[in-house]
């Protein structure tokens, strides 16, 4: 029974220490440095449709335009070449109220990467981000690949972010499937807290963004900001 007593003891004061990491930082709230965030909290209806910033400035405005239409905001993950192609677009995304953050660079496969070029992909896209709008922004997401590494994430704290930001739905709308087919696979998959991953610069996102919308407000559930589902 002491044994047991003393794991207990020790347990919570590793509780402890984590938590008091996580209030540090306000993107911490549903993760440790140690971990991914891939959603937020199950016990509120809300969700995060989140999108890999590049593509045409055609597309870009696609999508702007319908989450205004829906009034839905959203999470762009900028790459640095996509905001140096479009110097304004920074500004664009963020005076319509959605959130920025940082894809890195030039979104190379990330996990192949020395440590040196994992934070100077990283450090060169907050220095453009913060050049456009005056912040490097919260949110970091790692390119060319769903899950971080001990690595990745170390680069992504010296860069003066949090964890990476992943997701737990994956669209697969970069496979150009068709606007039915990209609804359902989220749809399948969606629930309290969930992000969702998705890109700009595919006809298929553009089209399933109206309906795929509407569902989720028929599920109960309100899409939102990083910052709103993450706070």
């Amino acid at each position: 029974m002491v044994h047991e007593l003393e794991i207990s003891r020790r347990n919570i004061l590793k509780l402890g220490i984590a938590s008091i990491a996580v209030s540090s930082h306000p993107s911490l709230a549903f993760a440790s440095t140690n971990t991914d965030i891939t959603h937020g909290s199950r016990f509120k209806n809300q969700v995060a449709l989140t999108f890999h910033g590049a593509g045409t400035r055609k597309m870009t405005n696609a999508i702007l335009k319908e989450m205004a239409n829906a009034s839905t905001p959203m999470t762009v993950f900028a790459v640095g070449t996509f905001l140096e192609q479009q110097p304004d677009i920074a500004k664009v995304i963020l005076d319509a109220g959605h959130d920025l953050g940082n894809h890195t660079m030039h979104h190379l496969t990330m996990t192949t990467l020395s440590k040196a070029k994992m934070i100077t992909e990283i450090e060169e896209c907050a220095a453009l981000l913060k050049k456009m709008t005056g912040t490097q922004g919260k949110y970091f997401r790692p390119s060319g690949t769903t899950v971080s590494t001990s690595a990745i994430r170390a680069a992504s704290i010296k860069a003066g972010y949090g964890p990476c930001i992943t997701y737990d739905v994956d669209s697969f709308d970069y496979t150009d499937p068709g606007a039915p087919k990209v609804i359902s696979t989220i749809m399948k998959k969606i629930r309290p807290g969930s992000i969702v991953g998705m890109h700009f610069g595919h006809q298929s996102t553009i089209n399933a963004l109206p309906k795929l919308i509407e569902q989720l407000h028929a599920k109960g559930l309100s899409p939102v900001a990083l910052t709103d589902l993450l706070s």
